[in-house]
């Protein structure tokens, strides 16, 4: 789903991309993730109970593993010892989450079908419970929310500055491509906010790359939080290949994630059939392997 920074992962996105772009304009339109998203690779995917209990990390109270959705009701068979948040690339949604588990809200954008409901759902979700905000969708990617450093500063200074000390207000979602992106993109949009008074809580992220890449997704995820000395909310993550390959991948990253202080929240990209759910709701196998990993 993502432009990644070495030459491998750029061949990967571009061989993915005239597939993901296709899935991305018939699931998702204009709110959803990034447009490069490729399925996994077919097999087989039988239902798989829902366990009713997910032993938190050694050394942890919380929760960090959530869901990003389209349909809530695609929500249904996790619970709030599995995830705790869980958001769709929105400022409000239709159904219901399962007990328990936050919502965060996002302004996707600063376009007037975003901006115009955005103060009064925020404040709607703050009223429910919701602990953070979250900004922008990939403002580096021209097919997603394509806003520039110096606009996006501006935007904060209107939509997310006047909720400062009412939620943790989080960056908008970089996606893992080079400079001027990603990273480059984030150092440009802080440095604005520096001029501005920004108060920019936390970091969002997203990664795609191979699931056999294991090492790129740890140092990368590590970096983050070291570059910007902020707690790290990894909004979107996936890994190409199988879906043994993907749930070998998540063996490895969900505890990895788990017991990375500088990360708060991550969420495997998505709660949508044929990747973490059947199209009953039920848990896929790969669903079944994130919640217990």
């Amino acid at each position: 789903m993502k432009s990644a920074a070495s030459l491998l992962s750029i061949a990967l996105l571009l061989a993915a991309s005239a597939q993901g772009a296709q899935h991305m304009q018939k699931k998702h339109g204009r709110r959803g993730p990034s447009a490069t998203f490729s399925q996994p690779s077919p097999t087989t995917t039988a239902a798989v109970p829902a366990p009713t209990s997910t032993t938190p990390p050694s050394g942890s109270s919380t929760i960090k593993r959530g869901l990003s959705f389209n349909d809530a009701g695609l929500t249904k068979n996790f619970n709030s010892k599995q995830v705790s948040f869980a958001y769709n690339w929105d400022s409000s949604f239709s159904g219901s989450l399962p007990d328990g588990v936050v919502y965060f809200p996002m302004l996707w954008s600063a376009a007037p079908e975003h901006s115009n409901q955005w103060v009064a759902n925020a404040n709607a979700a703050i009223a429910k419970g919701s602990t953070h905000l979250l900004f922008i969708n990939e403002p580096d990617l021209s097919s997603q929310s394509n806003t520039s450093p110096q606009d996006a500063a501006q935007q904060w200074m209107q939509f997310m500055q006047p909720f400062a000390g009412k939620a943790t207000l989080v960056s908008p979602a970089i996606t893992n491509g080079a400079p001027p992106m990603g990273t480059g993109w984030m150092d440009s949009f802080l440095a604005e906010c520096d001029k501005l008074g920004c108060q920019v809580d936390a970091i969002a992220a997203h990664i795609y790359d191979s699931a056999t890449n294991v090492a790129y997704y740890q140092s990368y995820i590590t970096d983050l939080g070291t570059r910007y000395n902020r707690s790290v909310l990894i909004t979107e993550f996936g890994a190409s290949g199988t879906v043994e390959q993907q749930q070998q991948f998540l063996q490895t990253m969900v505890p990895f994630l788990d017991n990375l202080n500088s990360v708060s929240h991550y969420a495997y990209f998505m709660t949508a059939a044929g990747i973490l759910v059947n199209s009953d709701g039920s848990l896929s196998a790969l669903g079944q392997t994130y919640v217990s990993a």
